[in-house]
């Protein structure tokens, strides 16, 4: 073998010096991103650990405000609630902490929930904004304990109809109507498919999951009742809106709260009530008109969700900037500041019947409810001429319960830190 010739030997020495000048600088950014790595890797970790213990701090909030009506009531007479005004860290989770706010807003019956969570290392935390509302049935116009019958010139807007038994729908494309038996015109084959697919927008029958009746606080309303004044003659105490028994030839403009337990018979010209009215028993309607008061009303900012079958009905009669299609359930359209005028209301508010609300045939007068109807026996509605009921969601919202309802409207993360001082 002859040997190496030096100048051979010689181009090794700059190849092994320019390989040791690279590992000289990619070994160093190694071991950078392997610590860096260590470090972002138990930084996700805590954010994660933070973020479930602000869950957890979310759900304790759920469970104290639905505890009694009293506590919700004193939250929303703006009273700061012990343990749950950042003045306190909980440590049950065996891993962390986290504080939890409760305040009153930001609309009526609503409550926001500022939930913080801090990893166990005290490095890292995710705080939650959650909005909950009190409301028993959501956007619900009328629920009919024994049945409902929306037929002749009625209709129902802004609002579902729900009921436990038969809905007779006629061939009306919107509400939305929720039956836990059937739906004439739809459905009346308790085997799937119970809705109106693929969508399930408009209506559900043989629903098993509704909702009981709302469990009203009749004591509330009751105490109200005696300590309002301006109604007709027969209240007790003298001059008081709470009536012991039934009352008939009901045609008078009262403000307030009224409480009526036998039954109420309206007659022309009809009534204009604005506030609760509570009847334990019947509502007979005359043939003819029964509502004389004049309102703006504000139409829902989720309205809309009422007519996907019937878009142009909304587009036309209601919100006129809407898009030419129906937007799905799951859009986040929400017009505000959207109102419709009616001249011949007559309730403006919560209208609760212990019996049965009664209207069949004849002639409605083109008589409006701008509220929430809550019925435990059936609804009957066909007049003959023009009867509507208008959904008013802040009537809704402000039903008094003997149990508290929540449903959280709103969830979003937040930039809310620690609190000082724990």
């Amino acid at each position: 073998m002859e040997p190496i010739a030096p100048r051979a030997r010689g181009q090794i020495l700059p190849a092994v010096v320019a390989m040791l000048v690279v590992l000289a600088i990619f070994v160093p950014l190694l071991v950078f991103y392997a610590q860096r790595d260590a470090v972002w890797s138990v930084r996700q970790a805590g954010s994660t650990i933070a973020f479930h213990l602000a869950e957890a701090g979310v759900e304790k909030a759920y469970l104290y405000m639905s505890q009694s009506t009293q506590t919700w009531n004193s939250i929303q007479a703006g009273t700061a609630q012990s343990g749950y005004a950042f003045d306190t860290a909980y440590t049950d989770m065996g891993s962390g902490s986290y504080a939890v706010s409760i305040t009153s807003g930001p609309g009526t019956q609503t409550a926001t929930v500022f939930s913080v969570g801090r990893d166990p290392n005290r490095r890292q935390t995710r705080a939650l904004k959650v909005v909950y509302a009190n409301s028993t049935y959501g956007a619900t116009a009328i629920y009919a304990g024994r049945g409902a019958q929306i037929g002749g010139a009625v209709n129902v807007e802004w609002g579902a109809v729900m009921s436990p038994y038969t809905i007779a729908a006629d061939s009306r494309n919107h509400p939305q109507f929720w039956s836990a038996s059937q739906i004439t015109t739809k459905d009346t084959d308790p085997n799937p498919p119970n809705c109106d697919g693929p969508a399930c927008c408009q209506w559900h029958s043989y629903q098993s999951n509704l909702p009981p009746l709302p469990s009203i606080d009749f004591d509330f309303y009751r105490s109200s009742a005696q300590n309002s004044t301006g109604c007709p003659s027969g209240g007790t105490p003298t001059g008081t809106c709470y009536y012991a028994g039934s009352v008939s030839n009901w045609n008078n403009s009262t403000v307030g709260t009224i409480f009526i337990e036998g039954d109420l018979s309206v007659k022309s010209p009809g009534m204009y009530h604005q506030g609760n009215m509570v009847v334990m028993g019947n509502v007979n309607l005359p043939n003819g008109v029964w509502g004389r008061g004049s309102a703006t009303m504000s139409i829902p900012s989720d309205a809309w969700k009422q007519y996907c079958n019937d878009w142009s009905v909304y587009t036309t009669s209601f919100d006129t900037s809407a898009a030419s299609s129906f937007p799905g359930l799951d859009s986040s359209y929400a017009p505000t500041g959207l109102t419709y005028s009616s001249s011949k209301l007559a309730v403006n508010g919560m209208l609760y019947v212990g019996g049965n609300f009664n209207n069949g045939g004849g002639g409605g007068g083109n008589s409006d409810i701008y509220g929430a109807l809550y019925t435990v026996g059936s609804a009957t509605q066909t007049a003959n001429s023009s009867v509507t009921f208008y959904f008013n969601g802040t009537a809704a919202g402000q039903v008094q319960t003997t149990n508290v309802y929540l449903t959280r409207t709103s969830w979003q993360d937040s930039l809310v830190g620690w609190p000082s001082g724990l």
